[in-house]
């Protein structure tokens, strides 16, 4: 990860450069893209300083070169010795061999090996389960780009995935939702499994000290989680209460579910509600599902009728009975995998609300969590000075969501701030959506190499989708050397306004747009200087829409809509659009081609002619 860094997945063969593997019981068979052998050779060959993999070795095998370390063997499937052979003398000057297996470890690789072991202690079989379900990565990384690393966050060590541009930390139950079953057994945590009546109790009486009534006895345990989850302490939820707890001591005895502390814990499940607000999925549905809820159903009925308020159907007050058990077990499992690290809360002088801030390392700024009375959580970065942070006071909001209660507010924000730090780089201003840290943009950028490292890439059916509908929106628009966004001295305020076409489109799509007094402000958008302002806020046009922008903005002056249309359409039908396809990195297909060729120069054909190739416009 380390060496491959963020790359996109259509020029490596696959994420990684892996183009499919077979997990078996002693090894690892993993098929490469035959170009990235040589890359693979720069990323794990040892040299002195920590780079590569220290303590790897290498033999000959009947399926291809084995990759040998301590006990466990990765094949490097149909690569033959001889090719082997050939890779590592074409590595570069002065990076040290990989050695064949046998050979024996010196010193400071020795030193070297054991300091990247203790390193990822803790996650090194996270690591490698999710190698071993690479393809996983696939809906994350399809037509974008592939990007695991690992942070630290109050000395834990976290995997996180940045493939669609947002931090996410991934522990395995989240990838895809799979069944818990279909992974292999994982390290328990460094502690035995924590007690989910200890844990539960422990949390709310403390996030909370006057939560609970003052004489709590043997079912404190369950009225903490009822508190904890948002219900009353009624006593059939109780009762519904201290099962769940039972269940979730079951499942966390279990070493096959010693997954469940990755990733912060399953508070990172509980952030999906309500529903898909945080994540993009509904929430996971926790191991124990079926057992929490196994049991007859005069008592599932009886438990849906608390939690609706009143008598219903019993076909609805039964689903409510076994919805409300799943919430109950969420929130136990959430509670109790709570990372022992944890930031200091402090409470507000004159107020309920639980504070913490820690100080960003290696840059200015603090992270802020909240944790209101009402169960109101935010987790936000301050004090980052930014300029383009001005209109926003110099801060940038992570996450601000409910949850059911205070102590459930309080395990969201922890679990939210793991990724918190790590969102400036990804993080765009709201009025032009550039990047708040802008990239290094290359010297000379293609379209092909822009659309290479872009986060987002405008194609040209997203383009036709709208075009029917801008044509009523933007009766008129200046050229690109008139200013893609202009200000007017006369207005009150000192903000600049959308001027050409291909402000208006970026507009649309939340693309970057440049500001009044740079160079890409007044040059056309497949000119050097454009491609280096997209570049440095990793977004792309596609050859085509490069093409109709280009030759629609390259009118001067103010120009009506039908007027720049024109001249966008004819660039495009006079193109090589075959040759235009070979700017793009990723496939394009025929069908495109003939869709680009038939666009209507007349744009009240725009709509007919979209939906009669694609459907109903956007």
């Amino acid at each position: 990860m380390h060496a491959y860094g963020r790359h996109r997945s259509t020029l490596t063969g696959g994420p990684f450069g892996i183009r499919d593997l077979t997990p078996r019981t002693d090894d690892l068979v993993v098929r490469i893209a035959p170009s990235q052998l040589p890359r693979w050779i720069q990323a794990l060959a040892y040299r002195p300083g920590g780079q590569g993999v220290a303590g790897l070795r290498w033999a000959p095998h009947r399926s291809g070169t084995a990759l040998i370390l301590a006990d466990s063997t990765l094949v490097l499937d149909g690569v033959d010795e001889r090719t082997w052979r050939a890779a590592l003398a074409g590595r570069p000057a002065g990076q040290a061999s990989l050695t064949p297996h046998g050979v024996p470890v010196f010193a400071a690789e020795a030193e070297q090996s054991a300091a990247q072991a203790e390193d990822l202690a803790g996650i090194v079989d996270h690591l490698s389960s999710t190698l071993r379900r690479i393809r996983l990565a696939i809906p994350l990384v399809r037509n974008g780009h592939v990007h695991f690393f690992t942070a630290r966050r109050l000395g834990d060590l976290h995997l996180i995935e940045a493939c669609a541009a947002t931090p996410t930390v991934l522990p395995l139950w989240i990838s895809q939702a799979l069944p818990l079953a279909l992974w292999p057994t994982g390290r328990s945590p460094g502690h035995e499994p924590a007690d989910p009546h200890a844990a539960v109790l422990d949390l709310v009486t403390t996030v909370e000290p006057t939560a609970l009534p003052a004489h709590t006895t043997t079912d404190g345990p369950a009225l903490a989680l009822c508190h904890l989850a948002g219900n009353q302490d009624d006593p059939v939820l109780v009762q519904a209460a201290e099962h769940a707890l039972t269940v979730a001591a079951r499942i966390l005895s279990d070493p096959a579910h010693a997954g469940l502390y990755d990733g912060g814990g399953w508070a990172g499940s509980c952030r999906t509600y309500p529903e898909g607000t945080v994540h993009g999925a509904d929430p996971c549905i926790p191991p124990g599902a079926e057992e929490v809820t196994n049991l007859p159903d005069d008592e599932l009925i009886r438990i849906g009728t608390r939690t609706l308020g009143g008598p219903c159907e019993d076909s609805r007050s039964l689903q409510a009975g076994q919805e409300e058990l799943v919430h109950l077990l969420d929130w136990a499992l959430a509670a109790t995998t709570r990372p022992r690290s944890l930031p200091a809360w402090t409470r507000e002088r004159h107020g309920s609300a639980l504070c913490s801030a820690q100080s960003l390392s290696g840059r200015s700024g603090t992270l802020e969590l909240t944790a209101s009375s009402t169960g109101v959580y935010q987790v936000s970065l301050h004090d980052l000075r930014l300029s383009a942070l001005a209109p926003e006071n110099d801060a940038v909001e992570w996450e601000r969501e409910a949850a059911p209660s205070q102590s459930a507010a309080v395990l969201l924000a922890e679990h939210a701030a793991i990724e918190a730090p790590f969102c400036l780089p990804f993080q765009r201003e709201y009025r032009k959506q550039r990047l708040l840290l802008p990239t290094s943009a290359p010297a000379g950028p293609t379209v092909r190499t822009v659309i290479a490292s872009a986060d987002y890439v405008l194609g040209f059916t997203a383009l036709a989708g709208i075009l029917g509908q801008l044509r009523h929106r933007v009766e008129e628009a200046y050229g690109a050397a008139d200013g893609h966004w202009r200000s007017d001295p006369a207005a009150d305020e000192p903000y600049d306004y959308l001027a050409s076409l291909t402000a208006y489109i970026s507009d649309w799509f939340a693309l970057p747009s440049p500001h009044e007094g740079e160079e890409a402000n007044t040059a056309a958008v497949d000119s050097t200087a454009y491609l280096q302002h997209l570049a440095a806020h990793r977004a792309a046009f596609d050859p085509f829409v490069t093409r109709y922008l280009a030759a629609a903005d390259k009118l001067s002056g103010i120009r009506t809509f039908e007027e720049r249309h024109l001249a966008g359409t004819t660039a495009l039908r006079t193109a090589d659009v075959a040759a235009l396809a070979c700017q793009d990195v990723r496939p394009v297909r025929e069908p495109l081609l003939r869709l680009v060729r038939s666009i209507p120069q007349d744009p009240d054909h725009l709509s007919a002619w979209y939906e009669s190739h694609l459907g109903p416009m956007a």
